[in-house]
């Protein structure tokens, strides 16, 4: 099976191989908690939209409690789907186009013009579990991951002072890049690239000197100083004039970055997040959803916040580069995984842990049914 060994990295078959990607589609997405955006996306009752989760397509439905709900998007009769991919909808009912079957938004049968059954029950939607944490939903195709408290674990407390959930998306862009999504958790965890790839983000935020976070659910990650010239991270190192009140004096000269396995990073800044989601679409390409969240008193303030969306793209984008560099790079017949350096922790953290998973053929998150986590 695949592994690291000898504090080296993964092989290349780990990013190149189809029959790998098609294991963690099984053993890692379907099985583990994946973030499926913002809870705010489904406004109000009757919200509904789709998302594609390990190459299986999901329903988000805002019932008419106000609760989230999750269906595959797969109509009982045919199988048609019930909102097209990408789509946005709105609607008292779910309904299928095809033969005109309707459904609660409880997922159970409403209607199913010129049919017949003795029990209707039984062709309600098959529902997909679903749960919600700071401002975010979360889906479990599997039904059977650790309770999402336990995949969070401590970085609930991490995150308190942001109150994540209380945040507002001010934009979002989306990503087509060409590279293993591993490649995209690794280059995330570390930053021993940035003084190369990085020097915008190296003149506002120091590249070593770092400190792990100590992990008790399915996350990884670490935190860097703001440089002394530097208020926000931005191209010119200006920003807002203000901090979450709830940060102490050295979180506010802190940069945070967190990973939630297998596919949520948080970027923790004194005066906003950004947000990166990942979706594997094949063994060499990834879709990445970037989100800027602020607080809602900038929001509601009128404050510009263009000088963070132009650092973090520009960021992506050579991020992105680097990572389909590195894809071309570990395709070439004969590549061998070199050592990590000693800044790379949370990175020899992660392949440790699907390393771990590839031996013994579980989630990432199995270890946390006996109460283990995540300990760089």
């Amino acid at each position: 099976m695949l592994s690291c060994e000898d504090d080296r990295g993964l092989p290349g078959e780990a990013y190149t191989s189809h029959s790998v990607f098609a294991w963690e589609r099984h053993r890692l997405w379907r099985t583990d908690w994946v973030c499926v955006g913002r809870e705010s996306r489904l406004a109000e009752p009757g919200s509904q939209r789709t998302e594609q989760v390990s190459g299986v397509g999901v329903l988000l439905v805002r019932d008419a409690t106000g609760e989230p709900r999750a269906f595959l998007n797969s109509c009982r009769h045919r199988g048609h789907e019930l909102v097209r991919p990408g789509c946005e909808v709105r609607r008292s009912t779910i309904w299928c186009a095809y033969h005109a079957w309707v459904y609660r938004l409880d997922g159970s049968l409403r209607n199913a013009p010129r049919f017949e059954s003795d029990d209707p029950d039984d062709l309600g939607l098959v529902p997909v579990r679903c749960a919600r944490w700071g401002g975010w939903l979360f889906v479990d195709l599997s039904g059977t991951a650790p309770d999402l408290e336990d995949t969070v674990g401590n970085l609930d407390q991490t995150l308190a002072p942001y109150e994540t959930g209380t945040l507002s998306t001010v934009a979002a862009r989306e990503y087509d890049v060409a590279a293993n999504w591993k490649l995209i958790v690794e280059n995330y965890l570390e930053c021993y690239h940035c003084p190369s790839t990085h020097p915008e983000l190296s003149r506002v935020q120091r590249t070593e000197g770092g400190e792990d976070f100590p992990s008790t659910g399915l996350w990884l990650g670490g935190l860097l100083d703001l440089r002394n010239s530097a208020t926000s991270m931005s191209l010119d190192g200006s920003g807002a004039d203000w901090d979450f009140p709830l940060l102490d004096a050295d979180r506010t000269r802190q940069v945070c970055y967190h990973a939630l396995l297998p596919n949520l990073f948080i970027t923790a800044h004194h005066d906003y997040l950004v947000t990166h989601r990942l979706a594997p679409l094949d063994v060499g390409r990834t879709r990445v959803v970037c989100e800027w969240l602020f607080p809602p008193a900038l929001v509601t303030a009128g404050t510009d916040t263009s000088y963070a969306v132009e650092f973090w793209d520009h960021t992506n984008a050579q991020d992105w580069a680097a990572c389909e560099s590195v894809q071309r790079g570990v395709s070439v017949p004969g590549y061998v995984p070199g050592p990590l350096a000693p800044e790379e922790s949370a990175l020899r953290a992660f392949l440790r842990l699907y390393s771990d998973a590839c031996r013994d053929d579980l989630p990432l998150g199995a270890g946390l049914q006996t109460g283990g986590g995540i300990r760089p």
